[in-house]
C-alpha cells in the first residue's frame, strides 16, 4: 500500500481519521458514543488489522513513505473526563492509542466545559459528561502512550478572531500543553473551523500538523488541514463499518464540500 500526502485526504486505504469527542453511558448524542459501541468499534478495527496512527505517521506520509498496513487515528476533541475513564481502559484493552486534544485553561481546574457556542441543553441535561479532565489525567493518557495536542485555550471561533488574539490562541495553549508533557506537535481547529489564514498562524506557532472536520467550508487538505470524519451515537455496527471504507468517505466529503459551496454561493443557506 502505497503512502504519500494525499493519504491525508482521508479518503484512502492507508489512512483512516477519526473524531470522537466524549464516551459516556449517557452523554450528549452528537458528542458521545457509549463504552459498548466504542468497543465494538475498536474490536472491528483490530479484527481487521488496523494500526494507530501517530505523529510519527503523519511525518512519514508527508514525507511520501510507505505504508505497508492500514492506519486509523482515534482523535478525541475537548479533552472529556471520559476519555481517560471510559475511553483509555478499552484502548489499552484492544491494543491502540489515541490523540486527545485539550483546552489548558479547563484542564488546570477540571473544570465543566463551558466555552460559547455549547449547547446550552448539553450542560444542563448532561453536566457529569461535560467536565475536562485535569492534568493527572491528562498526563497519564500521555504515559499510557496516548498523544496530547491542543484545542487552543478558549474553543473559540479562529477563523473570526483578528491576527494577535489569533497567534495568542495557538501560542499560548502549545506552550501550555508542552511545558506539562515536553512537546505539542498537533493541533484540533475548534469547531473543526479553519482557513488558509488559520493553518498559517499555526504553522508559524510551532505546530506540525492541524485538524479539521469538513463542516463550513469546501474540503481542502494539507498537514495543517487534516480532515476527520465525526463518529457519535449514530455509528454503531454497519454505520460505522461504512465509514472505514474509503469511497464512503470521499462521498462523504464530496458532499459536504458541494454543500458549503452552495451556503457560500450568493442566495444560498446562511
Amino acid at each position: 500500500m502505497r503512502s504519500r500526502v494525499g493519504a491525508l485526504s482521508n479518503r484512502s486505504q492507508a489512512a483512516t481519521f477519526l473524531c470522537y469527542h466524549s464516551v459516556a453511558h449517557h452523554g450528549p448524542p452528537f458528542l458521545s458514543v457509549t463504552p459498548e459501541a466504542f468497543e465494538r468499534q475498536l474490536h472491528l478495527l483490530r479484527s481487521r488489522d488496523y494500526l494507530s496512527g501517530t505523529v510519527e505517521t503523519l511525518r512519514a506520509i508527508r514525507g511520501g513513505g510507505r505504508l505497508t498496513r492500514r492506519h486509523v487515528f482515534l482523535t478525541f476533541d475537548d479533552g472529556y473526563r471520559d476519555n481517560f475513564t471510559e475511553a483509555l481502559p478499552l484502548l489499552e484493552a484492544y491494543g491502540f492509542s489515541a490523540t486527545v486534544f485539550v483546552l489548558p485553561p479547563y484542564v488546570d481546574r477540571g473544570a465543566d466545559l463551558d466555552w460559547p457556542g455549547l449547547r446550552d441543553e448539553a450542560r444542563a441535561t448532561f453536566p457529569e459528561v461535560m467536565r475536562s479532565m485535569d492534568w493527572t489525567m491528562v498526563e497519564a493518557l500521555a504515559e499510557a502512550g496516548c498523544e496530547i495536542g491542543s484545542h487552543t485555550l478558549r474553543h473559540p471561533r479562529l477563523p473570526q478572531l483578528g491576527d494577535e488574539e489569533l497567534h495568542q490562541e495557538l501560542l499560548d495553549s502549545r506552550r501550555r500543553v508542552s511545558e506539562r508533557l515536553g512537546s505539542c506537535d498537533l493541533v484540533a481547529y475548534p469547531f473543526g473551523e479553519w482557513s488558509a489564514r488559520v493553518a498559517q498562524a499555526s504553522r508559524a506557532a510551532g505546530y506540525s500538523f492541524g485538524y479539521s472536520l469538513p463542516f463550513s467550508r469546501p474540503l481542502r487538505t494539507s498537514p495543517m488541514a487534516i480532515p476527520r470524519l465525526p463518529v457519535d451515537h449514530r455509528d454503531d455496527g454497519e454505520r460505522f463499518a461504512l465509514k472505514l471504507r474509503p469511497g464512503v468517505r470521499r462521498l462523504y466529503f464530496l458532499s459536504r464540500a458541494v454543500r458549503a459551496r452552495r451556503a457560500q454561493s450568493p442566495g444560498g443557506d446562511a
